[in-house]
């Protein structure tokens, strides 16, 4: 009852008087005797601006008020349960609402940043994903020191041939590297997200050379079609760079450009000199190293490697989580959130590999090893992942249509189905509240 009277009382408008109505108002009591002095002009001026500073701070926070005042009632009324309403209320106590006068606003560029974060992650999983699947680069996971006979294929790790085959699940950590590249050096003083230009993703396409370089040096089988006009003992040449930029065109520059054969054979190696020039200017500028080394994804391998060596997962179920942490990579570009941390990754995906209805499901749920493994930000951010990958928006959804996890014939298809997603929100929620609240 007391919510609905503080809404009511939040329904009732203040009346302000401008300078000239409180002059006719003196006017007309003026033939009243009154011992009191004169308004002055400064005087009223000062106290109109005073009670209007005060009616625009309660217009300001009136929402927030409006939305705690509406909740309350329907806690009330008993529209949610009351272990539910209680957490649902402290989560909301801890945001920020963005009609307060004390919200934090970003930066015009951390919001320039964020904005182009959803295209660069699209453009990368897509043309990684096509060179996969065209066999041009080989991301198989071999297991090396075994004598293979003629004519056999040599053998391949089995637990991570398993869970990290799909080129998706970015086990070698290319579209990560990349990313993080992309974001220090080929997403600068870009504005539209939505549309980039041929300069930018050729730097994109830079990068993700840089990245697979990095990971698997010349593990690559791209045709050797071209000879230089100089005589060369390489030749002929792959022009590798050149082709990972030219997937980055559109159809409409690719034609332009002409067809990948030795007959364009100039265009191709001006263009590669091109990428070369640039790839050195991508070396010189930035730290590679740390970047690929100390991004997101990698750094959730390390809590994972933690956590194998803890004994609380085993290397089955490690892999597995690994497998999921990508998918929350994707979902969390929303071209309005920061990047999640790799305690928040794998506390996702861990809550996905958990989920009590699958009788698979490689983790047993324990509220108390989640709570001590991980910090009470890791956690929350764990729940926001979850959120945002139940209901997906913007270029996401486009993005985690052409993946592994859209495709029911994928082994761990089910803990990031719809289903799972709601169950492992519902767990998430329970081990975001702090206990005894």
């Amino acid at each position: 009852m007391g919510a609905i009277l503080r809404y009511r009382a939040l329904d009732t408008p203040r009346t302000f008087l401008t300078p000239r109505q409180r002059n006719n108002q003196q006017a007309e009591t003026s033939t009243k005797t009154s011992n009191c002095q004169p308004r002055y002009l400064r005087r009223l001026v000062v106290e109109v601006v005073r009670e209007v500073r005060v009616f625009l701070v309660n217009l300001v926070a009136a929402p927030a008020a409006m939305a705690s005042a509406y909740a309350d009632a329907n806690a009330d009324a008993g529209v949610i349960g009351e272990g539910e309403g209680r957490q649902l209320k402290a989560l909301r106590a801890e945001r920020s609402s963005p009609v307060s006068i004390d919200h934090a606003f970003r930066d015009a560029l951390d919001y320039q940043r964020l904005t182009v974060l959803p295209m660069c992650t699209a453009s990368l999983v897509f043309v990684y994903s096509e060179l996969i699947c065209r066999n041009l680069w080989n991301a198989r996971f071999y297991s090396g020191g075994a004598v293979v006979e003629k004519g056999q294929p040599p053998p391949v790790r089995a637990l991570a041939t398993r869970h990290l085959r799909h080129a998706s699940t970015d086990g070698w950590n290319v579209v990560a590297g990349a990313e993080a590249l992309a974001q220090e050096w080929a997403l600068r003083n870009v504005c539209d997200g939505k549309n980039f230009s041929k300069a930018t993703r050729l730097r994109l396409a830079v990068c993700l050379s840089v990245a697979w370089k990095f990971e698997r040096c010349m593990y690559t089988h791209f045709p050797r079609l071209f000879y230089s006009v100089q005589p060369n003992l390489y030749s002929p040449h792959t022009h590798e760079l050149a082709y990972i930029g030219y997937s980055f065109f559109t159809l409409e520059e690719q034609t332009e450009f002409g067809p990948w054969a030795a007959s364009n054979t100039a265009r191709i190696s001006a263009l590669y000199d091109r990428m070369v020039e640039m790839e050195a200017d991508l070396l010189s500028s930035v730290s590679v190293m740390m970047l690929l080394t100390r991004n997101a994804q990698v750094m959730a391998e390390e809590r994972l490697a933690a956590l194998l060596s803890a004994r609380i997962v085993d290397a089955d179920a490690a892999m597995a989580v690994r497998s999921v942490v990508p998918f929350f990579r994707i979902a969390s570009r929303d071209g309005k959130s920061e990047p999640p941390s790799a305690g928040a990754l794998v506390c996702a995906a861990m809550l996905c590999m958990s989920v009590p209805t699958t009788a698979r499901a490689p983790i047993l749920h324990c509220d108390a090893t989640v709570r001590a493994q991980f910090t009470e930000d890791e956690r929350r951010g764990a729940y926001d992942l979850l959120e945002r990958a139940a209901r997906l928006k913007g270029l996401a959804v486009a993005t985690m249509e052409a993946t592994c996890y859209r495709d029911a014939t994928w082994v761990h298809y089910p803990f990031v189905c719809a289903d799972a997603l709601r169950i492992a929100l519902v767990m998430a929620r329970d081990v975001c509240v702090p206990v005894g609240q």
